[in-house]
């Protein structure tokens, strides 16, 4: 089943939160299955890869097994589509995230930063 656009899956007593945490698309083998699929279209962009690849295996923050540095963007980024949040708001949010992960994450601080991360690969909101 392609879930990776937020497709909603069919389970009628589920809501749309309960069925994207089912789904775990962020999960680190749904992330190694993505790397493995875009390894084989970057053969004219290395850096590309090597920069996905790079942030998938940076721990968000150190001794954290749940995030990468890039699961957790994809995964801001991706409630920062579903709700509508401002460049500006969503700046803002990364910042005090920022602030209140353990000293030495990987976190952007800003919109523009995050966007570096996903917008090489394609991956524009």
């Amino acid at each position: 089943m392609w879930t990776w656009h937020g497709e909603v899956l069919d389970l009628p007593y589920a809501s749309e939160q309960d069925q994207c945490e089912k789904s775990n698309i962020f999960s680190k083998g749904y992330m190694d299955d993505m790397i493995h699929d875009i390894e084989g279209e970057s053969v004219h962009q290395p850096n590309v890869f090597d920069s996905l690849k790079n942030d998938s295996l940076t721990e968000l923050y150190p001794s954290c097994s749940s995030f990468s540095r890039l699961s957790a963007v994809l995964r801001l980024f991706n409630m920062k589509a579903r709700n509508g949040c401002t460049d500006r708001s969503f700046t803002e949010l990364l910042e005090f995230l920022h602030q209140i992960l353990p000293e030495g994450n990987t976190l952007p601080t800003s919109h523009y930063e995050a966007k570096k991360i996903l917008c090489p690969m394609g991956l524009e909101y």
